[in-house]
């Protein structure tokens, strides 16, 4: 996948410079050890068997991951086959739960690259969610705009994947990682491998941006 750095292309920053509390995984031991023994299931000699813990697994959701991984990478291909469909069946669930979070127009706070704060608050400075389309103004004027093309959620932080569409970078996927903790989200956009923390220090090319939620969207 070819990242981006969302430096000054993506937020626009040369043109203008000279979930709640932290999210946990959901699901409970129960539901991933429910979820282990399922993923054996996915190569029963019953196809009856292998669809109700199909449906299971699916209802399960985001708890399964662990064991859905090892069964993607199972020899048995019925059982990485299975996997791989459930995986992307929970990924399209919790991407649009998310997605649902992060709606409406969100105002800069805060921007800093390499341990340096660059820019301060800018209510001009916004980072829109409109369904799966997203876009980035200054000042009233498009900088760019894209897609979201995956979200995953973590114990204290989500990855989040940017497609982006229009602007500078177009066809470039933009890795990144977030977090929404009431009207503030935070942003961090890295290169492989994703970062597990919202810091930036000298030479390390990352970018952190805080958002507090707009009261008005745009219009787009």
């Amino acid at each position: 996948m070819q990242s981006a750095t969302l430096v000054l292309i993506l937020l626009g920053i040369t043109a203008s410079v000279g979930g709640g509390s932290a999210r946990r995984e959901p699901g409970n031991d129960a539901s991933r050890e429910r979820a282990a023994d399922l993923v054996k299931q996915l190569g029963d000699e019953k196809f009856a068997n292998r669809e109700r813990a199909t449906r299971e697994l699916i209802d399960i959701g985001e708890p399964a991951l662990p064991s859905l991984r090892k069964a993607a990478a199972a020899s048995d291909p019925e059982v990485r086959s299975r996997g791989e469909r459930i995986m992307q069946a929970i990924s399209r669930t919790v991407t649009a739960r998310e997605l649902e979070r992060m709606q409406g127009a969100w105002a800069l706070v805060r921007y800093e690259t390499d341990g340096k704060r660059v820019k301060g608050e800018d209510k001009t400075h916004l980072i829109v969610f409109n369904g799966e389309e997203w876009t980035l103004q200054i000042a009233g004027q498009l900088f760019q705009a894209g897609t979201v093309q995956r979200i995953e959620v973590k114990e204290k932080l989500n990855a989040i994947d940017l497609l982006i569409t229009q602007g500078s970078s177009g066809g470039v996927t933009a890795v990144s990682i977030y977090a929404i903790e009431g009207d503030s989200l935070k942003y961090l956009n890295c290169n492989e491998p994703r970062a597990t923390e919202f810091t930036t220090k000298p030479g390390d090319g990352r970018h952190y941006l805080t958002f507090r939620r707009a009261r008005q969207s745009p219009k787009r």
